[in-house]
């Protein structure tokens, strides 16, 4: 194995990385690259890697594992003498314990740093750049004297103006920061504007916030809320479009002490923030620990085991095709198994719909033969001894008498009407059959005429849709639902109605069941057997199933069927 190429190849992924922003993947590929650096004991380059994670820990506000990172670097640094890393870990460990707060710790090492610079002239990047962060952590100490110090020693370089332009106007807005935080007022406002313009003219985004940041300040002071609110969120706007977490905090705390009216929300997106940032810092923490822990274990396992690479590669293709094929004819069974029960199922359910609809027929068949056996005992006996009477009536009609003709005129008139009331109740008892013609409808009628005497509700069924078209496996289905829900009603509710209405709508079957009962309040727990089973079967025909419920007020299942 080419440890050297891979310890390489690792490293220019980190660089690779790091630059796209993407850290967690940068420090993986540093961390790899540091372990093979070490197995090939090439210090240096291993320490260098261990500086780059600290650095990338650094910027993730992990603060105490950056710092570990770089006492782990600086014995080796130490030991090859190199002057360049021993500064950037020294500098690194200042900036470090002021973000912590030890500020004597950041002085201490920031001084380490500089004597650790081969060159201290005024035009050196580094040892400007070391007096700057000196002079921030003095005024962090609120030692305003010592931190403007350090900030005008920096300025006097004569190629800063020129060569680090960035960082010039930082020093200039550092400085004035200094002046303004110690109560001097002189040329606050032109040197806050300098830095400004600098910063605007280069378009460095994170300066232009800090900038503002302090100008929003500065009216603050003065009382110009207006304009401060105005720089303000100038800042916070700003900083979320350059993804600066660090600056939308500061100004978002800004905006809160500043804008009386919005303060509770600014305050409430800065605890928010600051919550959730919180949060990723300790998952990213633990995701170093876990790149660190996975990474060791893979390593010392891929030097133990490549010898045996091809033959462990064969065998687990093997084991995972056998596992493969194994797990797929389990699958295939179950799957089997769970379509024969439902096709059984399924026939059961059509056979108890094909019962329950030949009981109702002979039911239906024993009312018709009743109702033929009344019809005609009606028309043979019945209306043949009127019709007899009323003939005899007529013949006897023999006495001329006015009375009793007018007498017996009544008689027959009345016998007539009493013939066909009874012939008209006759066919009607003949050819009424029932409309629904053992159908669905009668079905849940009966169902809700048993239930009802139980649950002492008063029902009302409503019906739009033409049950002839629907299948009878769907039909048993509706029915075990508002069997269910029947029962519901009976066992909680105590209700006084219900009401139940099928509709159907561009091929689709809706049907609700309302009642006003007692209701309840819905959770997780409170979803019984019952409720289960209803969504069950629904999913069973890709319906959709709802439930609304208020307390006192009754519920209402809704259910909704493509046919």
């Amino acid at each position: 194995m080419d440890t050297l190429n891979i310890a390489k190849s690792h490293w220019n992924y980190g660089l690779y990385y790091y630059r796209i922003e993407s850290l967690d993947s940068s420090y993986y590929h540093y961390y790899k690259a540091y372990k093979y650096f070490q197995t090939k004991k090439l210090e240096n380059y291993a320490a260098g890697m261990l500086y780059n994670m600290a650095i990338i820990q650094y910027n993730l506000r992990d603060y105490t594992g950056s710092e570990i990172s770089v006492f782990h670097c600086i014995p080796i640094f130490k030991k090859l003498n190199n002057s360049k890393y021993l500064y950037l870990c020294y500098n690194l460990l200042g900036t470090i314990y002021k973000q912590i707060q030890e500020y004597e710790k950041a002085v201490k090492y920031h001084k380490k740093a500089l004597k650790y610079l081969k060159s201290k002239n005024s035009s050196d990047f580094l040892y400007l750049t070391s007096l700057n962060n000196l002079g921030l952590v003095y005024q962090k100490q609120a030692n305003y004297k010592l931190a403007a110090y350090y900030f005008e020693k920096a300025l006097n370089s004569k190629k800063l103006k020129h060569s680090y332009v960035n960082l010039y106007a930082r020093l200039i807005d550092n400085l004035t920061y200094t002046r303004f935080l110690s109560g001097d007022t002189t040329d606050l406002y032109q040197n806050f504007l300098q830095a400004l313009k600098i910063r605007d003219s280069i378009h460095f985004l994170s300066g232009i916030v800090i900038s503002k940041l302090h100008l929003a300040e500065f009216y603050a002071k003065h009382s110009d809320t207006s304009k401060a609110i105005g720089f303000a969120s100038e800042a916070n706007k700003l900083a979320l479009k350059a993804n600066n977490n660090r600056d939308v905090l500061a100004s978002l705390l800004l905006l809160a002490k500043l804008d009386k009216t919005n303060s509770n929300t600014y305050f409430s997106k800065y605890v928010t923030l600051n919550d959730h940032l919180y949060t990723n810092e300790r998952k990213i923490r633990n995701k170093f620990t876990r790149i660190r822990f996975e990474t060791d274990e893979y390593i010392e396992k891929s030097e133990k085991l490549s010898q045996q690479k091809i033959l462990i590669t064969i065998a687990s293709i093997f084991t995972i095709f056998i596992l493969s094929l194994l797990y797929y004819i389990k699958v295939q069974r179950s799957k089997n198994k769970e379509l024969l029960l439902e096709k059984k199922q399924q026939n059961a359910n059509e056979e108890i719909y094909s019962l329950m609809l030949k009981q109702q027929s002979v039911m239906e068949v024993g009312r018709l033969k009743e109702r033929q056996r009344i019809s005609e005992d009606l028309h043979d006996g019945i209306l043949g001894e009127i019709f007899g009477t009323r003939m005899a009536l007529g013949f006897l009609n023999s006495k001329t008498d006015i009375d009793s003709v007018k007498k017996r005129k009544e008689y027959i008139d009345k016998i007539q009407n009493i013939e066909k009331e009874i012939r008209v109740i006759s066919h009607e008892l003949k050819n009424d059959i029932l409309s629904s013609q053992h159908d669905f409808i009668r079905l849940v009628e009966n169902l809700l005429e048993t239930q009802s005497k139980f649950g002492k509700f008063n029902f009302n069924i409503e019906n739009n849709v033409n049950w002839d078209k629907v299948s009878n496996d769907l039909k048993i289905n509706f029915y075990r639902i508002i069997q269910e829900a029947i029962q519901n009603i009976n066992k909680y509710a105590k209700a006084n109605n219900v009401n139940i209405k099928f509709d159907l709508n561009s091929n689709r079957i809706y049907f609700c069941i309302q009642d006003d009962g007692i209701g309840f309040v819905k959770t997780t727990k409170n979803r019984g057997i019952g409720l289960t089973n209803m969504n069950s079967r629904i999913s069973k025909i890709n319906g959709t199933f709802e439930i609304e419920s208020t307390l006192n007020k009754g519920t209402t299942i809704k259910v909704c069927v493509t046919l």
